[in-house]
């Protein structure tokens, strides 16, 4: 499964839920586009600034090659490129971010297609029905339901005790 985090475009309120076609989602992970394309993954995303940077590292790495050998530059070339394609897509989370948007939620699924279902709340992706996302708990209740078991759980202090301690809960 992959890990998406969806931005809502500037100007939509926390409170009223962001037009589902407006979203951004962002895999979390690398981006083999960039590693492959890094120029035509950077057009295609409007990062402007980083195809600055993109032009600057590839003038240094003909720097490189020109200065020592041509070796070197290879290695550094491919190091930085995969390096860029690690974390292109938290730089474009970073590019959303200064241009205003925010992050509305997370979701996650095998395909862009499953996760936005499941943000949405689609019951499968053949239904053409959406809903609106339910409001998320705050960063403190979330972790506290995934750190914490649910304490309406069974008594398991009829059961055998496997291991050193006495005590089956602790």
């Amino acid at each position: 499964m992959r890990a998406y985090t969806v931005h809502a475009p500037p100007g939509d309120r926390a409170e009223q839920p962001a037009n589902p076609e407006k979203l951004a989602f962002v895999k979390d992970g690398i981006a083999w586009p960039a590693l492959f394309v890094p120029i035509l993954w950077i057009l295609y995303h409007r990062l402007w600034l980083t195809l600055v940077w993109y032009i600057v590292f590839a003038l240094f790495v003909a720097w490189i090659g020109r200065l020592w050998h041509e070796d070197t530059a290879t290695i550094v070339a491919v190091l930085g490129a995969i390096l860029f394609a690690l974390e292109a897509n938290n730089i474009r989370r970073l590019s959303l971010n200064g241009r205003g948007w925010r992050e509305a939620g997370g979701s996650f699924g095998r395909n862009l297609e499953e996760a936005e279902a499941r943000y949405f709340g689609a019951p499968s992706l053949a239904s053409g029905e959406s809903r609106q996302p339910e409001p998320q708990p705050d960063r403190r209740t979330a972790i506290a339901r995934a750190a914490y078991p649910d304490p309406e759980r069974r008594d398991h202090s009829d059961e055998p005790i496997f291991g050193l301690f006495p005590q089956p809960e602790r």
